[in-house]
């Protein structure tokens, strides 16, 4: 029988740390760009470019790869080191999909041949901003 925690616990869904070699990780942030780790890249056939989907059922989104750069509606994958990253600006403005962090999907799931991403599985993903020291001068010395 599971045991029942009192309600100020929050379970963490993000799981723990895996190599990148392995692991699945899509994530879409407050710019609306969808990326890709080189894994899911592979995964969906290394494709040029792709068709976005929604559902507002769902509150999905698929993203359908397209061979062709020169097809109506399709976004190019941009290059980001090893992985892949899609421009979703006008996709997420025409649905209402607005961010102010980003996300990482939990459970991208290959179906109907596009990756489906919900957006009601997701995780915060907070990055410490590197601290900046600030500057003790100009660096000119007084006479």
């Amino acid at each position: 029988m599971p045991a029942s925690l009192d309600r100020k616990f929050e379970k963490f869904l993000g799981g723990p740390i895996v190599s990148p070699e392995t692991r699945i990780h899509v994530s879409i942030d407050r710019r609306n760009v969808i990326s890709l780790n080189a894994r899911v890249y592979s995964m969906i056939g290394k494709p040029v470019g792709a068709w976005l989907h929604f559902s507002r059922v769902d509150d999905t989104i698929a993203i359908e790869p397209a061979e062709s750069l020169m097809l109506q509606g399709v976004f190019p994958f941009g290059s980001n080191g090893s992985g892949r990253y899609l421009n979703a600006a006008s996709f997420c403005r025409n649905f209402g999909i607005s961010l102010d962090t980003t996300l990482r999907f939990l459970n991208p799931e290959f179906k109907e041949g596009a990756l489906h991403l919900k957006l009601s599985e997701t995780v915060v993903i907070a990055r410490r901003r590197k601290y900046q020291r600030k500057p003790k001068g100009l660096g000119i010395s007084p006479l």
